[in-house]
């Protein structure tokens, strides 16, 4: 069976993510990888469905919002990550389990037992060989975004509606208190600090010094693995 290997983005709203997988695709393409983008929640029908679902901006508990988006990971996975990385594939996810732990968990105080059984039923127990935490400070994050209701955020008295600021450019919960930005961002550091397949990037950098970060880690990974012979990347699922 052939081995590919499975790359995470991960980080708040404004941290530049979606462009970071983008060049990273764009950069394996030139190398005539097999290479597959995918996106949380998207790529699969359920996924896009839920996207569309976030965007009516319907009232969700924390316990409906983390359920919803297990059942979009299990999908994913089943869908697409296993099956490509069975192939040889290289499978680069923008967000993945450790947004679970970071906006439900630290943002909306779930139990973390719940999210860490439930992200280990969904996945069928698969890790990222990498995952990249693009670190930014949320209120910079918040105004690179271009929210709208960014003083309410920047408000103590706003209110707590769950679910993430905004859901990969959607901007379903732009009432989130700062402070709800803040605990999701130490999620985040804390994930870095007690995962050694976390790495920590600076996403204040210039896009193309933090994409030269991202494939100087990539790069030596790419000769371990085992696939059929190269061919052009796939089309993106996102």
């Amino acid at each position: 069976m052939s081995h590919g290997l499975f790359i995470v983005f991960e980080g708040g709203e404004g941290s530049g993510k979606s462009t970071q997988v983008e060049r990273l695709y764009r950069r394996l393409a030139e190398t005539q990888r097999k290479a597959l983008p995918v996106r949380e929640p998207g790529t699969t029908p359920l996924g896009l469905h839920l996207r569309e679902y976030l965007k009516s901006k319907q009232p969700l508990t924390p316990e409906s919002e983390l359920l919803l988006f297990a059942a979009a990971r299990a999908q994913l996975v089943a869908d697409h990550i296993r099956p490509s990385l069975e192939r040889g594939f290289i499978v680069m996810s923008d967000r993945f389990s450790g947004s679970t732990v970071a906006y439900q968990g630290y943002g909306r105080a779930v139990r973390r037992d719940v999210i860490d059984y439930l992200n280990d039923y969904a996945t069928g127990g698969l890790n990222p060989d990498v995952t990249f935490l693009l670190d930014i400070d949320p209120e910079e994050g918040l105004h690179r975004v271009g929210k709208p209701q960014l003083q309410l955020a920047l408000s103590p008295d706003a209110s707590a509606e769950v679910g993430r600021a905004d859901v990969e450019g959607h901007r379903r919960f732009e009432d989130q208190p700062l402070a709800f930005h803040n605990r999701v961002r130490r999620g985040y550091l804390d994930l870095a600090k007690d995962n050694p397949g976390w790495r920590t990037l600076d996403a204040r950098l210039p896009e193309e010094e933090l994409a030269e970060q991202v494939w100087d880690i990539v790069l030596p990974l790419l000769p371990r693995l085992t696939s059929d012979p190269p061919v052009v990347s796939t089309p993106a699922l996102l």
